[in-house]
């Protein structure tokens, strides 16, 4: 399993030249890729306004999700991230998405909302766990940016696991290193790959340089690789991640338990 991660640098409430980026940094995606992860609300950026952020939210049929279909079909890999998204009864939310090249789509919401940016004040958070994607012979979970900070809501579990946890984050310069250590944690507690794609430059809440988007193996090692262009790729092992399962099983001691909502 090939992984490919975006860092984009977002302009702020600006829709038509964020998937403009996004569509000229797929193109320079290696054709190989299984695999793209985009950063949190890749068309956006935060917006705390709630009458800007309504006017900029889309349904899941919206453009933004409609263009990432097209894309995932005609690149031939799945595509990820997370969008300002809305419903019928006008509430917001920061939206997960994968979208495979078939054309099958999943959705799922940001649970846990950051108060810094205002985000719980416009948005709704998420009712019910993320699911588990099934892609190519590999288990996928999608969270969002705060949600990385809360362990039971990224547990491995019998029965809802998954080889990989997908995490379009967010997180400025002043956090990058609690960043890296919470997506090794997770890969460490939960004996899975653990992916986070940041997005890049600046926004009202700081700067967000390269570097901070990583990719860890089970062990908490980086296993990612940046090219000339600023792409991120890892190889990823399942019969390796099976192997050290077995090796040692401490996933499978997870209780089973239930988020009450």
């Amino acid at each position: 399993m090939k992984i490919c991660l975006a860092p984009l640098d977002i302009a702020f409430a600006n829709i038509e030249e964020n998937l403009l980026t996004a569509a000229h940094t797929l193109n320079r995606v290696e054709s190989d890729t299984d695999v793209v992860v985009l950063p949190e609300l890749f068309t956006t950026g935060f917006v705390k306004d709630k009458n800007l952020a309504a006017t900029l939210a889309e349904p899941n049929d919206g453009r933004t999700i409609t263009t990432i279909q097209r894309w995932a079909q005609f690149f031939g890999f799945a595509i990820c991230g997370s969008f300002l998204a809305t419903d019928r009864s006008g509430h917001l939310a920061n939206r997960t998405f994968f979208v495979e090249p078939g054309g099958d789509t999943t959705f799922s919401d940001k649970r846990h909302l950051f108060p810094l940016s205002e985000e719980n004040k416009v948005y709704t958070p998420a009712m019910a766990e993320p699911q588990i994607i099934r892609f190519r012979g590999w288990s996928f979970k999608l969270i969002v940016c705060f949600d990385l900070r809360f362990p039971v809501w990224c547990r491995n579990r019998p029965g809802a696991d998954y080889d990989v946890l997908l995490v379009p984050a967010n997180w400025p310069e002043s956090r990058q290193d609690q960043f890296k250590l919470l997506l090794a944690a997770r890969a460490v507690e939960n004996q899975s790959y653990s992916v986070g794609c940041n997005r890049t430059g600046e926004d009202d809440y700081g700067k967000y340089p390269k570097g901070i988007s990583v990719i860890y193996d089970n062990l908490g090692h980086p296993i990612h690789e940046t090219r000339r262009d600023g792409l991120i790729y890892a190889i990823l092992d399942k019969e390796e991640l099976n192997i050290g399962r077995k090796r040692f099983p401490a996933w499978e001691a997870t209780d089973n338990w239930t988020i009450n909502f």
